[in-house]
């Protein structure tokens, strides 16, 4: 499957952090260079295609889909098997219910931190009760 975000050579990961900071895509903080094949990975687990509109970011109107979230997610670290964990979060982030311009938007510190029971986690459930 083709994804549509765009891709850049670089020689090895001191020269990718170096193209992220150099161009303000990072916080400063190492990433995880999002190979097409991470994201794919991202991806596939989630059988999601690379546009499926996850929603749409209140603030400026952009369209959230699947690969730019899964490339997110993998320059933060995120495994194939806990991006679902990643796409459920944000698909209730977007409710209107959630109110993300304030979240997203304030200087007041603001912050957010899901629960996540075990068996969303791991691929194998969890014992019976």
């Amino acid at each position: 499957m083709q994804l549509a975000s765009r891709s850049y050579d670089a020689t090895d990961i001191a020269a990718v952090q170096e193209l992220y900071h150099s161009n303000g895509w990072t916080d400063g903080l190492p990433i995880v260079p999002p190979t097409a094949d991470a994201v794919q990975a991202c991806l596939d687990w989630v059988m999601m295609p690379p546009d499926q509109l996850i929603g749409i970011e209140p603030v400026r109107g952009l369209a959230v889909t699947a690969e730019k979230l899964a490339v997110n997610a993998v320059m933060a670290g995120c495994l194939p098997m806990h991006f679902p964990v990643v796409v459920t979060a944000w698909t209730a982030m977007m409710q209107e219910d959630f109110l993300m311009h304030g979240a997203t938007a304030s200087t007041g510190g603001c912050a957010s931190s899901p629960t996540v029971l075990r068996a969303a986690t791991q691929a194998s459930p969890a014992p019976a009760r």
